[in-house]
């Protein structure tokens, strides 16, 4: 619910306080311009009717100083009304969106946001200065993330090995993902590869999900190179298969060959390569509308790898021969 509008003020974000020398010199002026006002009051009547000679214009001057005095304190009276009345509706929209947000972290009493909160505000009053700023950006990098969250996307420059680690110790059913060499060329023996199937390994072991990876590459001579990749993955629980594009059938072979993840079969993690084949992006989808797709894709292509693998997992002639009607891929 929108809090109460406030008037706007486009010169000021809050109501100045006066200090007891600055309302004392008002006083001062009102009383100086009743003088003036009264004194002129008393020379006009003497003035305009010399002989009248009696207390009257005396009487008249000071009416008429007294009623200046009184409409000058009934205009300072009202602006402070307003400016009262200004800081009340601040202060009353000050702690609406405090209760709104407060009921909002009430709802994450079990995650981490109120421990968040409180770090924050510890981090940001101790340390130097660039640690005050490297906690701002970090905290606005986050709030950054969780408002793109709110439309089912979120992007970020290069790949986010954070992001992966996390979905991994989040997923509660399946990991399907697709890995192509051009992006995968050296990632396997990398430290985060290392964490990446330790987590995985852990998601099998203890939540018994389903993991399956699809590894695409140019040529079946290719294959080869991957089968040490493969074996340690298998051991680890992992389904793993092998596809070569050219001996796909050309309906499979249209389209991007992106790496991407499918988590639990509700959101995507997929990179994006620029043109010299460095991981420029990573996404975060959960838009089914987009998740689909890929879905569709991964089990068109991972049936495909089956046709072309036999059960140990090594390349089978025959399987390949049925997926081509009958040709040889090789050309024999």
């Amino acid at each position: 619910m929108p809090g109460p509008t406030l008037p706007r003020h486009p010169d000021r974000t809050d109501v100045p306080r006066r200090s007891d020398a600055d309302s004392a010199r008002r006083v001062t002026q009102k009383v100086l311009v009743t003088i003036v006002i009264g004194g002129v009051v008393y020379v006009l009547t003497n003035v305009l009717l010399p002989e009248d000679d009696g207390p009257w214009q005396l009487v008249l001057s000071v009416l008429c100083g007294g009623a200046v005095l009184l409409t000058q304190f009934m205009i300072s009276f009202a602006h402070q009304l307003t400016d009262l009345k200004y800081v009340v509706e601040k202060r009353f929209a000050d702690i609406g969106e405090a209760t709104k947000l407060f009921n909002e972290v009430e709802k994450l009493r079990g995650d981490g946001v109120p421990r968040l909160a409180e770090h924050a505000t510890k981090v940001v009053s101790t340390g130097p200065d660039i640690l005050h700023d490297f906690a701002h950006e970090e905290i606005n990098r986050l709030a950054a993330q969780m408002e793109d969250l709110t439309n089912l996307s979120a992007e970020t420059p290069g790949e986010n090995h954070d992001w992966l680690m996390t979905l991994t110790k989040c997923t509660r059913s399946s990991i399907d993902a697709i890995s192509t060499t051009v992006v995968d060329d050296g990632f396997w023996s990398t430290e985060p590869a290392s964490r990446y199937l330790t987590a995985q390994r852990e998601a099998i072991l203890e939540r018994h999900i389903t993991v399956r990876r699809l590894f695409i590459v140019k040529e079946r001579g290719e294959r080869a190179a991957l089968a040490p990749i493969c074996e340690e993955q298998r051991l680890m629980g992992i389904e793993v298969r092998v596809v070569a594009l050219d001996q796909l059938p050309a309906h499979l072979r249209r389209g991007k060959m992106i790496d991407f993840i499918v988590f639990d079969g509700a959101l995507s993690y997929e990179i994006h390569a620029d043109q010299l084949s460095v991981n420029s992006s990573t996404t975060v989808n959960a838009r089914a509308d987009l998740v689909q797709p890929l879905i569709r894709r991964f089990d068109q292509l991972w049936d495909a790898a089956r046709e072309q693998q036999s059960p140990n997992g090594q390349p089978d002639p025959d399987g390949l021969r049925a997926l081509t009607n009958g040709q040889d891929p090789a050309g024999a």
